[in-house]
């Protein structure tokens, strides 16, 4: 099947050889490329759907239809790492050397003796002071009155000095990227108002889950997008899945919701005049997960809808309406990476 081509904006921008001035209108676009498609889970050759599994190969579908937006108002992204403030202590440094000496497989009998001989000596000043701040809480608690004692405090008050806690940054792992891009799309006619209606349909759809029998594989992907001009290829009464009235109630039509679609996400730039698309290295992304699709019918702050001589009202029972009924709207993406950023990554352009 052909590939179906939704982009905003519907016109190219001019073109000519005056466009190499400082003054002239940009002669090129950038876009996001957004693809929807799919994981065959029965078809992957170890079983496993994850992303995350070393040397996994996973076996997709690609949906024919590519949406190209205009660059977002928003183009930022992040690079975090999740750390935790953990206070070791005398007994947890201890624990740490124990556990490395026995890792290390080194003379593990002399290096836990040492371990443990050295907490012992390093401790008993804490020993000391907690177990007089437990008596001096519970005399408190026999004798009705009330004390915030601690160990810690004893040592502060008499000593001028705590225990080191030994506090350390430890590593918990990556967290996934995150990408919010928001996107303003005005239909300047009809044409523009159906591109823009089956960009928004091709963005929900993607992100909502199919509703299938216990019998279906799942690997399909719904083509129709309203407005684009092509035409779903499944029956839209069972919503991409046969149903079969001889089944029994556990695998009836309905007891499934398929994973959604998954999204390819790319930086591109379209130059008209040679009508090629170059890749733009702003940054790479990882497949993603579309967690919301936001639409703003009144970005502007009222609610303006076209003539009868634009507008078209033909409503459908399966595929809704055929265009965007309001001049303006704007549309919020939330994705977020289903694999984790590594220092490869960061060299390779992600």
């Amino acid at each position: 099947m052909a590939s179906t081509i939704l982009k905003y904006p519907l016109k190219n921008p001019v073109e000519g050889d005056y466009l190499e001035s400082e003054f002239a209108p940009t002669g090129r676009v950038d876009y996001l490329r957004i693809q929807r498609f799919r994981i065959n889970y029965t078809e992957s050759p170890s079983g496993y759907g994850g992303s995350n599994l070393p040397g996994n190969n996973l076996s997709t579908t690609l949906d024919q239809s590519i949406a190209y937006l205009s660059m977002p108002q928003n183009l930022s992204t992040n690079y975090g790492a999740d750390y935790d403030q953990v206070q070791m202590g005398g007994l947890g440094v201890m624990a740490a050397q124990m556990g490395g000496a026995i890792m290390n497989g080194g003379n593990t009998a002399d290096q836990i003796t040492s371990a443990l001989q050295s907490a012992a000596s390093s401790a008993f000043p804490e020993m000391a002071f907690n177990k007089g701040a437990s008596i001096t809480q519970s005399l408190g608690s026999t004798l009705g009155l009330q004390t915030g004692v601690t160990g810690g405090a004893l040592q502060a008050l008499t000593k001028g000095r705590i225990m080191n806690p030994f506090t350390e940054q430890v590593y918990n792992g990556i967290p996934f990227r995150n990408h919010n891009f928001t996107f303003k799309m005005f239909a300047r006619n009809k044409s523009e108002a159906e591109s823009i209606l089956s960009i928004i349909n091709y963005m929900k759809m993607g992100t909502m889950p199919q509703l299938g029998d216990a019998d279906s594989n799942g690997n399909s992907l719904s083509q129709g997008t309203s407005g684009s001009g092509s035409s779903r290829e499944t029956n839209a009464n069972t919503n991409g899945f046969s149903a079969t009235s001889t089944q029994s109630t556990i695998n009836a039509t309905g007891r499934f919701l398929r994973v959604p679609d998954r999204f390819a996400l790319e930086f591109v730039r379209l130059d008209p005049k040679s009508d090629t698309i170059t890749r733009l290295p702003h940054y790479r992304f990882h497949p993603c997960v579309c967690t919301n699709v936001s639409v703003n019918y009144t970005p502007d702050g009222q609610y303006v809808s076209f003539k009868d001589a634009i507008a078209d009202l033909t409503m459908d029972e399966t595929t809704g309406g055929t265009q965007l009924l309001v001049p303006a709207v704007e549309m919020t993406l939330q994705f977020a990476e289903t694999r984790i950023m590594t220092q490869d990554d960061v060299v390779a352009g992600f």
